[in-house]
């Protein structure tokens, strides 16, 4: 099997209340503090979501989960070798309660945590609406990054960080998504471009049960949270999701039964004229 890598983290800046309020109340993640900085768990691991005071909001960094220290030091070497900077930071793996952590930035600008050796807790994960979260080896979920430069952006994940292409989507008259997977879950990083876009368009997250998306759906349909896209089903990774604007500014899918590559070496890459099979539209918070 080759290399896993997998979405392990998110940092935001945001204000904590309303990412309590979002995150919580409508999705059932777990509100952990740390000083100043809400963390978010949805499973077994310390935090999955970090909110931190910033001056203006968005994403501070992203997390990519790396499978061993040796992977890790694979992909810093690929990024040294492809004149880029990356530094390995001991006391920030340890505020991120990881064994051993690199930060980098992508050529498109996104902050780049690369890392092993997750804190497990003792104490249980405890939804308060009762959502559990399909994570495990296949990571949080994934992150959609719209990039200024498309071939450079894949030139860069692909052979430098080591993801592989799933698939593409087309978008737009001329224009396609990319989906890239790192091993088991579908895409962990989607790259489009989009004149006068860039930065993270949207984060998803996964749970195991159509009920407990419909009940968030229903929340959000209700009120507490702008609408980006309807509960709708996807044509390339047949996930049933909608999205909602986060507190941050982007968006943020809510979804389950997404695909999982259990063979690369079987799986078949695929082109798709839509990105939809049925619903997911354009809400009143959408721009897409």
């Amino acid at each position: 099997m080759k290399d896993l890598l997998s979405l392990g983290y998110l940092g935001l800046y945001g204000d904590a209340d309303e990412w309590r309020r979002f995150a919580v109340d409508i999705y059932g993640m777990q509100p952990v503090y740390d000083g100043e900085v809400l963390r978010l768990r949805a499973d077994e691991r310390a935090w999955r979501l970090a909110v931190e005071p910033g001056t203006s909001p968005g994403v501070a960094y992203v997390g990519i989960e790396v499978e061993s220290s040796q992977h890790l030091g694979d992909v810093m070497a690929r990024i040294k070798k492809a004149g880029l900077d990356v530094t390995e930071d001991k006391h920030l793996a340890l505020a991120r309660n990881v064994v051993r952590l690199a930060r980098t930035t992508a050529p498109d600008g996104t902050p780049i945590e690369l890392f092993t050796g997750a804190m497990v807790m003792s104490d249980p994960f405890l939804s308060p609406t009762g959502a559990k979260f399909v994570t495990g080896k296949a990571g949080l979920g994934h992150v959609l990054l719209l990039v200024p430069d498309l071939a450079a952006a894949l030139e860069y994940y692909t052979k430098v960080l080591g993801f592989r292409i799933s698939d593409a989507v087309r978008v737009a008259e001329g224009s396609d998504a990319y989906f890239l997977h790192g091993g088991l879950r579908h895409h962990v990083i989607a790259l489009a471009s989009i004149p006068g876009a860039n930065g993270l368009d949207h984060i998803f997250t996964e749970v195991d049960s159509i009920t407990t998306v419909g009940r968030a759906w229903e929340r959000v349909e209700a009120g507490a949270a702008p609408v980006v896209r309807t509960l709708g089903q996807h044509a390339n990774d047949p996930v049933t999701s909608f999205y909602a604007r986060s507190p941050s500014g982007f968006a943020f899918e809510y979804g389950v039964n997404a695909t999982v590559i259990d063979d690369e070496d079987t799986w078949i890459f695929k082109r798709y004229d839509s990105i939809y099979l049925w619903g997911g539209h354009i809400g009143p918070a959408g721009h897409l």
